[in-house]
């Protein structure tokens, strides 16, 4: 029975607050009160291993002081500076100083926001303007089925997940956009199978820009690893092929490592996997470590050269300081403190037990990602790969066990992706001992599925 206090904070927030992927008027009945380490506890007192760091977000858990510092030092200093009419501040300087340390040489300048889906905009945006300002006039952005951007207008044409529930009394959604088939192997589009497939999900983006004409195509934006839509990472070859499309039809190549940057994949940047360098770097969540609302776009020296003069809008808090003081902190832990090689060493160890302990249950199709950044997906045949019918509500169901046991499962469901998934992106800090906790609790789950 939940406590007097907790109750009136529920009844407030069905009948107030808006919260995403529950309908208005709605909630799961937890109401979070703090954080520690990789946990999180509710009013009522109850703790759950985070193991989705909320949002895919929380990459250095709850317990960073130093930050915390950071941000109440800076705010005591400078509450707020703007990037507007020629004015910085040396909190956003020193910021973009500690990010060209880390971001893949030649990516050195930098456009500041406040969120993942501003700094999809900006990217949208600047691409544009680059051909624009290149006197090409290119405008088509092509982005691929199963992709997240955001729910912004830009975002939302650049996503191809869900559109269906995303748009639902929206549409229509900003012009301009093409989507291509995902690198999704467990289901392709293609009905092709890896390796024998040739990676025709990658090569079949140079027949679409030689269709729609490369005069046309502004920029390809994808995730290194697709998130939203159930931790899904690539084939190795899937990259360095769209990135050389990419390059000989002058074509902006945009990588959203949004959720997939800073070490959630086991490197800093998912592209170093591939050792591949974008044009453009669309960043957010890991970048303050979920301490303070901040993004960045990270961009060539051409691109820089041909913006030089024109005008760019961004946003009113862009470039907070204090937003800037928690990135700097931040990546001064991730580097000081081994975060991203720890992320590879706890992936590795937590993929190697899923392959060998999830993979042979009945109900489990596929167990793919980089780092923690993995994906489990439930079938109810794991012959043809059919999922649980969707009145089943299954995922959801996997969440409300997991709770009950004191775990939170981030998951997607059919409604809105391709397949039923689960989830394992702790945060980077988590010890082996944390995941062999959690990964035990989400077995007494998953093994007992029927199908």
């Amino acid at each position: 029975m939940t406590s007097r206090r907790t109750e009136k904070l529920l009844k407030y927030d069905r009948e107030h607050i808006v919260g995403s992927r529950w309908a208005i008027g709605g909630n799961n009945g937890i109401v979070l009160e703090k954080g520690y380490g990789i946990y999180l506890q509710d009013t009522e007192g109850t703790t759950y291993i985070d193991s989705g760091s909320q949002l895919i977000c929380v990459n250095l858990g709850y317990s960073q002081q130093e930050i915390i510092n950071a941000i109440r030092d800076e705010l005591e200093k400078l509450p707020f500076g703007m990037l507007f009419f020629g004015f910085t501040n040396d909190a956003t300087v020193e910021c973009a100083r500690k990010l060209s340390g880390i971001v893949p040489p030649g990516l050195d300048h930098f456009n500041f926001t406040t969120s993942g889906s501003g700094a999809v905009e900006l990217a949208i945006r600047m691409s544009r303007l680059y051909s624009s300002a290149k006197g090409t006039g290119k405008y088509k952005i092509i982005a691929l089925y199963d992709s997240y951007h955001g729910t912004t207008g830009g975002g939302l044409g650049a996503t191809g997940m869900g559109r269906g529930g995303l748009t639902r009394g929206v549409t229509p959604v900003m012009p301009g956009f093409i989507h291509i088939p995902s690198y999704y192997c467990y289901r392709c589009m293609f009905g092709l199978k890896y390796p024998g497939c040739d990676i025709n999900c990658a090569r079949y983006l140079n027949e679409v820009i030689e269709k729609e004409g490369a005069n046309n195509i502004a920029a390809f934006i994808a995730e290194p690893e697709m998130g939203a839509s159930g931790m899904i990472a690539p084939p190795p070859e899937y990259w360095p092929i769209v990135r050389e499309i990419c390059r000989k039809h002058d074509v902006l190549c945009i990588a959203d490592e949004v959720m997939c940057g800073f070490g959630r994949t086991g490197k800093m940047f998912t592209v170093e996997h591939w050792n591949i360098r974008p044009d453009i770097i669309i960043m957010s969540k890991g970048i303050t470590g979920a301490y303070m609302p901040f993004g960045a776009v990270a961009f060539s020296a051409e691109i820089w050269q041909a913006l030089i003069g024109r005008g760019l809008t961004s946003y009113t808090f862009a470039g907070h300081p204090a937003s800037a003081a928690a990135s700097i902190k931040a990546i001064e832990i991730y580097l000081r403190d081994k975060v991203v090689e720890n992320a590879a060493e706890m992936g590795k160890y937590a993929m190697e037990r899923l392959k060998k302990e999830f993979l042979p249950l009945p109900c489990v199709g596929e167990v793919s990602g980089l780092g923690l950044m993995i994906g489990i997906e439930i079938v109810a045949d794991k012959k043809t790969r059919k999922p649980f019918d969707l009145k089943l509500n299954i995922t959801q169901r996997i969440q409300d066990e997991g709770l009950e046991k004191g775990i939170y499962l981030r998951v997607s469901d059919i409604g809105t992706t391709p397949g039923d998934r689960i989830a394992f992106c702790p945060p980077l800090i988590i010890t082996r001992e944390e995941v062999d906790k959690a990964l035990d609790i989400l077995y007494s789950i998953v093994g007992n599925l029927k199908p």
